[in-house]
């Protein structure tokens, strides 16, 4: 073979190959995960833990649903995931979580006994968020007619 031959399939075959397998790792898909937080109460100063699910887009967390009761249900900031799945993520309340994904959500549906909420958002459609409340109503819309 002569050189300009190689040359050539290198640029049209391996050069776009290696483009493609080194560029960006996509994160995981967009959806639902078991979350472990980790943050401090406010009230007690004391360290506290819960597995919860974390809705994820665009590799990023966007929102945690807290069981009832949960002290902070405040937004939170979005937060890229990283490869190891380990990060920090502050609610716009000021909380700080120490988060660790652990899989797929259902993981913890099974293990907190967590139920979709029954809820309906402004446009109708049904509520993301996940909560461990008997009537089946995350925070937000627990005041909502089933």
């Amino acid at each position: 073979m002569n050189i300009r031959l190689i040359l050539r399939m290198w640029l049209l075959i391996i050069l776009p190959l290696m483009m493609i397998t080194s560029g960006c790792k996509k994160g995981p898909p967009d959806g639902n995960y078991c979350a472990k937080v980790q943050f401090v109460q406010p009230d007690t100063k004391k360290n506290a833990s819960l597995t919860i699910i974390a809705e994820v887009k665009d590799n990023q967390v966007r929102e945690f649903s807290f069981p009832d009761g949960h002290f902070d249900v405040s937004p939170i900031k979005p937060v890229k995931i990283p490869q190891d799945g380990k990060f920090t993520v502050v609610s716009t309340k000021g909380t700080v979580y120490k988060v660790t994904m652990q899989g797929g959500a259902e993981k913890c549906l099974k293990a907190q006994n967590l139920v979709q909420c029954k809820g309906s958002s402004k446009d109708g459609k049904r509520c993301k968020r996940f909560t461990d409340n008997k009537n089946g109503l995350c925070w937000q819309h627990k005041n909502q007619k089933k």
